[in-house]
């Protein structure tokens, strides 16, 4: 299918992950953001306690959560899932032009500068927030814990809201949804369907009912509010949608007009598989150790020279 049949409806990073010399080579199904914090606000009732907008607000508030017997944080121990958490504090921290010379284009200087050791210092903050019983647990249990009071909140994509909405709450109300703290920047992924070239007519009309199908707004539609993201069309209302779908595509907007709109490192979007791999191993290696920031980065620069 080429590129003007359906391409001005979606944003650019994603046409731009999705074609190959001006042809669809796969059909996109919806957009997350991975930059959220989830917050129970019944647990910050019980401290007294508004939302975080800063990172010294949130480190600030998580102490005080754990001087009240609650963990500040619920999280999966597991490296897509530190590489998740990595991803937002270098957008929040850092900011967008940040992420995108070290995260995107790799750049030396970004990867061992300042910044970045300011990002594996918050994540050695934010590791201390986190319950013992991390190591290797599943997202959706760690969303679990969120839901259930055991913790407050929760740095995750939206995939969240479908725990949320299974459980009988409403995200917006029951479970707030916050940017990550510090700079604006909306972190994006997004799932596709691949098709494959193929010269038999029959199957190139299946492919091109496929496409059709998956981008009409039914799909569209009802599959992102069961999934918790936003359809991959920009021009479809969300008029069913919940408060925090509506506030991720107001955040779209900004991001694009403002050109801070990041492809995720976590889930594939924004390197190669060997130089994501590079990035997790560094991660989640410093995120269950003892290991400096200053020695992270040191690792970080070295491994992403290997993967290249």
């Amino acid at each position: 299918v080429r590129v003007d049949a359906w391409g001005k409806a979606l944003p650019q990073i994603l046409q731009d992950t999705i074609t190959y010399r001006g042809h669809f080579a796969a059909i996109p199904v919806n957009i997350h953001r991975v930059n959220w914090l989830w917050i129970n606000p019944r647990v910050l009732d019980r401290i007294g306690a508004e939302p975080p907008r800063t990172w010294n607000e949130l480190n600030t508030l998580a102490g005080k959560l754990q001087a009240a017997g609650i963990a500040p944080l619920a999280h999966g121990g597991q490296p897509w899932q530190e590489a998740s958490l990595f991803e937002s504090v270098a957008l929040g921290i850092g900011g967008p032009e940040f992420y995108r010379r070290a995260i995107i284009d790799l750049d030396p200087e970004a990867l061992a500068s300042p910044t970045m050791i300011q990002v594996f210092d918050e994540m050695r903050i934010l590791r201390g927030f986190v319950d013992d019983g991390a190591p290797g647990r599943d997202w959706n249990l760690a969303t679990a814990m969120l839901l259930n009071g055991q913790a407050a909140m929760q740095v995750m994509g939206d995939w969240v809201k479908g725990e949320v909405v299974a459980a009988g709450k409403i995200p917006g109300k029951d479970i707030l949804c916050a940017p990550v703290p510090g700079h604006a920047g909306f972190i994006l992924n997004s799932d596709s369907f691949a098709v494959f070239k193929t010269t038999d007519r029959d199957h190139q009309a299946g492919q091109k009912l496929f496409a059709q199908l998956l981008l009409g707004q039914e799909f569209q539609e009802t599959f992102n509010r069961y999934k918790g993201s936003i359809p991959a069309r920009l021009d479809l209302p969300l008029d069913r949608f919940d408060a925090c779908a509506r506030q991720s595509r107001e955040d779209l907007g900004a991001a694009i007009a403002t050109d801070t709109l990041m492809p995720s490192l976590a889930h594939d979007m924004a390197v190669p598989e060997a130089v994501r791999g590079a990035f997790l191993d560094v991660i989640t290696a410093h995120f269950n150790s003892a290991m400096s920031s200053h020695e992270a980065v040191k690792r970080l620069v070295k491994a992403i020279r290997l993967a290249q």
